[in-house]
Order: C-alpha cells, then sequence, then structure tokens
C-alpha cells in the first residue's frame, strides 16, 4: 500500500512538472494583463478583468451601457461576434503573450452587459497566432 502511495505521487509530480512551463507562462501573462486594467477596448466597452478558466486566458469585457438580450436580438448581431472574433488576433502583439504562442493555450474574450448577461465569447487557441500576421 505505501509503494502504491509512493507511485501515484510520484506519477503525480511528473505530470504537473509537464504542464509546469505553460501554466507558470499562463499565470505571468495573466499578471502582467491584469496590471493594465481596467482598460478601454472600443467604444463604451471596458476591459475589465482577465483570469484563467482551465487552459484558457479570458478577457472580460464589460459594456456599462448595453443590453445583451437585446443586442442578441439585433439582425446584425453575428456580424458583431465575428468582428470581434476577427479581432481577438490583435491580441498575438501583446507583449505578455509570447511565451504562450507555441502553447496549447486559448486566448478568450466575455462580453458582459452591466448586469453580467454575456454578449457572446470568442476565443481562438494561442498557437494561431503564428497562423497569419495580426
Amino acid at each position: 500500500m505505501r509503494s502504491g502511495c509512493f507511485l501515484a505521487g510520484m506519477l503525480c509530480s511528473l505530470l504537473a512538472a509537464c504542464g509546469g512551463d505553460d501554466a507558470r507562462a499562463l499565470q505571468q501573462a495573466r499578471d502582467a494583463m491584469a496590471a493594465t486594467l481596467p482598460a478601454a477596448h472600443v467604444e463604451d466597452l471596458v476591459i475589465e478583468s482577465v483570469s484563467i478558466e482551465g487552459d484558457a486566458l479570458v478577457q472580460v469585457i464589460r459594456s456599462p451601457g448595453g443590453n445583451a438580450i437585446k443586442t442578441r436580438e439585433h439582425p446584425r448581431f453575428e456580424e458583431l461576434r465575428q468582428d470581434e472574433q476577427d479581432d481577438l488576433r490583435l491580441l498575438c502583439a501583446h507583449p505578455a503573450l509570447e511565451r504562450l504562442l507555441d502553447s496549447d493555450v486559448r486566448l478568450a474574450r466575455r462580453f458582459l452587459d452591466r448586469e453580467d448577461n454575456v454578449f457572446f465569447e470568442v476565443e481562438m487557441p494561442a498557437s494561431a497566432c503564428g497562423a497569419t500576421p495580426p
């Protein structure tokens, strides 16, 4: 029994070590980006926070005057979402993300209204940054 616990502990340590570099780089990127917040995004939108959710670096972007429910009903809503999906590539140039560009980390943005209702989320793998210039 004792050797089984020892082996399980060793296996956990090895698995943690394998993902350690990505996890450390992800935390450093989050810390660097969070230090500059809040920050303007576009129009009245504000980048409010950045967090780590699993393997994703997630920016929360708030619309203080918007209403997610009404906006999702607008006939051009999908155009807005696609524009933000395309603009997500601009994050590729952020210096804090340099160490993540060859990793399995996902970059995401979550757009919220003043009541915390979600307009939409966009995401892409950080490794896609090298596919075409931002």
